[in-house]
């Protein structure tokens, strides 16, 4: 369900303070953001809105609000992204003892040896506590996404739709959303599109039931580094797509692409580390994916 990257990478407060602001809205703190009022900003007419399903750091992650930012300016839309992890996200505390844990240290050095050890000791223990109260496919976890989600669709104007993407945690609800209809029992899907990069604890047949069930199109960032959605499994998952939903191109309905991005590994569209080109170029190319996907469909 999760490994060490899920948990790594870097905090990105060099680029920035966020522009949105946090308001209750359908009874939940949400980040709220759209386009800025400038020539830079993407011109769109739409009222579609996007909601943004952050990783395990949540709000805490400037991160999150800042790739937030960018989705408003890059497609003209409103962006909402709502703090709705079990008991509050993962401590930030986890990155730095995380990635101390996982260093390559000499054997004969016994002081390292031991730091990392505790570091080790530490991650689990924050870890276990995190997926205690906080496991994505719990569905006490989904239930209060479910909702939030059918509450923002029905709050928008005629003729808007709705678009979701997750990010690692968010990446399984972002997916499980595209089988849902927008009230319960009733004929009309939730999501009009979607995009997820390095989600957790995905499977095949829940990728399958995402695109087929209600033609949502469906986008997903994955590094060929991933060790959560790994190669194989991402093989899988297109070689099921090809079957049940044909190449992806309007074949039987179904939108939908898979990219892989080389040198990526878990998290990489959120928490890429600064100076790593491959990371960088990789972070900023998934965010353009969705971006494209995103003024595609809504």
């Amino acid at each position: 369900m999760s490994c060490p990257d899920c948990f790594k990478g870097a905090i990105h407060s060099h680029k920035g303070s966020p522009r949105g602001h946090e308001e209750d809205l359908h009874g939940v703190r949400t980040y709220i953001t759209g386009p800025p009022t400038s020539a830079s900003a993407s011109p769109s007419t739409s009222q579609s809105t996007i909601i943004y399903l952050t990783d395990a750091f949540g709000l805490s992650l400037i991160n999150n609000k800042l790739l937030a930012d960018a989705y408003a300016t890059r497609t003209g839309l409103r962006v909402l992204a709502p703090a709705l992890i079990p008991g509050g996200p993962a401590p930030l505390a986890l990155l730095e003892p995380m990635e101390a844990a996982f260093d390559s240290i000499a054997w004969w050095d016994l002081w390292g040896q031991l730091t990392r050890l505790g570091n080790l000791f530490t991650t689990i223990r924050l870890l276990a506590l995190f997926y205690l109260r906080a496991n994505p496919g719990r569905a006490s976890t989904y239930a209060p996404i479910l909702a939030y989600a059918r509450a923002v669709k029905a709050g928008l104007p005629p003729g808007a739709r709705l678009g979701v993407c997750g990010f690692c945690w968010g990446g399984y609800s972002s997916t499980k959303l595209c089988g849902e209809a927008a009230v319960a029992g009733g004929g009309e899907r939730l999501v009009d599109a979607q995009f997820c990069a390095h989600p957790s604890a995905l499977t095949a047949e829940m990728v399958v039931e995402a695109v087929t069930r209600w033609k949502v199109p469906y986008a997903v960032a994955v590094g060929d580094r991933d060790f959560v959605f790994k190669g194989k499994q991402v093989e899988e998952t297109e070689a099921a797509l090809r079957v049940k939903a044909g190449d992806g191109m309007g074949e039987r309905g179904c939108w939908y692409e898979l990219r892989v991005y080389a040198g990526c590994q878990h998290g990489f569209a959120v928490r890429a580390r600064p100076g790593d080109e491959v990371q960088e170029r990789g972070a900023e190319e998934a965010c353009g994916q969705a971006v494209e996907w995103f003024r595609r469909w809504l």
